[in-house]
């Protein structure tokens, strides 16, 4: 049973729908509904009561399909208001409709088109390279799909800078900072300042305001449902849009250099950001004191996906106009691992 069943719902309704889940083939996951969006977007069907699509109702999820809405007997008609406002498949009344929901659960797990892929590159420390190898990755996945570069390390240099299109026309942060559900997909890939494939949403030269967590999350769900495939760069401060961030996309890659003090800063930053998370890990080198990539994955506790060399010539092709990726160097191949593994381009 590898689809998961999303339960949000009071205890007492817990025994009913193991027995639908199991004869739906599910695995049914038990939830809180104030901090579920990792599961959200992932579980194949979601249940949930009226007390929990009333806390669900505030906390700016996408819409979904398969989710439903449950009550006991005796339950008021508020079940039925919160899921209509959140888009609910239908509604079941346990145990006397466990028939009924079994049936429609079981037709949930028919096969449907899932949202774009998307990315979140983190750095373990300050200079960890984790901005350019995120700009690599975009470069790397619009070879085979649209791709949103979603800039929202605040204390960068910024996403536009880097890949040379700082002075070209296009929309920012702060011309969508407050907007939540009204983001369509599409007008925001028209919208967006452009380079090979990849549309880029930064803060501009402007002095950065704050960024609002639901005004994030709704370009990158956005963008996901229409079809482009979102690379986040995200700093390390903690805070709710690294928290949304990290709970929507698919794959979390940490990007630290073999140094000691890099170690235990990149454990530091795991605490603060990703304690409930498994990200992988990428190591640039070389290393001053010879440590190997796969020393510094132990040492920092996760699983390494790869390590790549530093490119001298970097620096000085990016002041000239922009990043460019040569096809064979160590940071095109890992930026290359990098979209393997999130499968960018799949369905």
């Amino acid at each position: 049973m590898s689809d998961v069943l999303l339960v949000l719902a009071q205890e007492s309704l817990h025994d009913d729908l193991a027995r639908c889940s199991a004869a739906a083939g599910f695995a049914m996951v038990v939830g809180d509904p104030a901090r579920c969006r990792h599961q959200w977007l992932r579980a194949a069907a979601v249940v949930a009561d009226s007390a929990a699509l009333d806390v669900l109702a505030g906390q700016e999820l996408p819409r979904r399909d398969g989710l439903f809405a449950v009550s006991g007997a005796g339950d008021d008609a508020r079940l039925w208001r919160s899921g209509l406002v959140l888009g609910a498949d239908g509604g079941f009344v346990l145990p006397e409709e466990e028939a009924a929901l079994v049936a429609t659960l079981s037709r949930a797990r028919e096969p449907r088109r899932h949202p774009a892929r998307a990315v979140a590159v983190v750095p373990g420390h300050g200079g960890a390279g984790a901005s350019t190898l995120a700009a690599a990755v975009a470069l790397v996945a619009a070879r085979t799909t649209g791709v949103l570069l979603l800039d929202v390390d605040q204390a960068g240099a910024g996403a536009d800078l880097l890949l040379g299109i700082e002075s070209e026309p296009g929309l920012r942060w702060s011309d969508v900072n407050g907007e939540t559900g009204s983001i369509g997909g599409a007008a925001l890939r028209s919208a967006v300042p452009r380079t090979r494939g990849v549309g880029v949403l930064s803060a501009g030269r402007e002095q950065p305001s704050s960024l609002r967590p639901e005004t994030v999350l709704a370009a990158l769900d956005a963008s996901r449902g229409a079809g482009d495939a979102v690379v986040a760069d995200v700093g390390r401060e903690p805070g709710p849009v690294t928290a949304g961030i990290v709970d929507s996309v698919d794959l979390t890659v940490v990007v630290t250099t073999a140094t000691v003090a890099a170690v235990a800063a990149t454990r530091r930053t795991l605490d603060r950001l990703l304690r409930e998370r498994e990200p992988l890990l990428l190591v640039r080198g070389p290393s001053p004191s010879g440590l190997t990539a796969p020393q510094v994955a132990d040492a920092v506790g996760l699983e390494l996906l790869g390590g790549f060399r530093a490119d001298a010539s970097l620096p000085g092709r990016c002041e000239a106009g922009g990043l460019t990726l040569r096809r064979f160097s160590p940071l095109t191949r890992a930026a290359e691992a990098v979209c393997r593994r999130a499968r960018v381009g799949a369905r």
